[in-house]
């Protein structure tokens, strides 16, 4: 999925995998991935290039089991903006 087919902010939209198992939030957005905050403390930090589909949601190209390998610790600092400011 091309940038230019994301809406102008993924803040705050759900986020779920290809076998619809539902992940969390959008909290933050930069330009190469999202930050997702979930169920049971989790915090994904998920490259934008696994984006299938955004609508209602945002659907990643993974089923549940892999994402894991995103798992963030959830205080470690938040990923630094490269998203030009307008």
């Amino acid at each position: 999925m091309a940038a230019a087919d994301y809406p102008k902010s993924l803040f705050n939209k759900g986020v779920r995998t290809q076998d619809e198992e539902h992940l969390g939030h959008v909290m933050k957005e930069t330009g190469a991935e999202i930050v997702v905050f979930g169920h049971y403390d989790y915090r994904f930090d998920v490259p934008k290039s696994t984006i299938i589909a955004v609508g209602r949601n945002v659907i990643l190209g993974m089923d549940y089991a892999h994402i894991f390998k995103y798992k963030a610790a959830k205080d470690a600092p938040l990923p630094e903006d490269t998203i030009a400011s307008y």
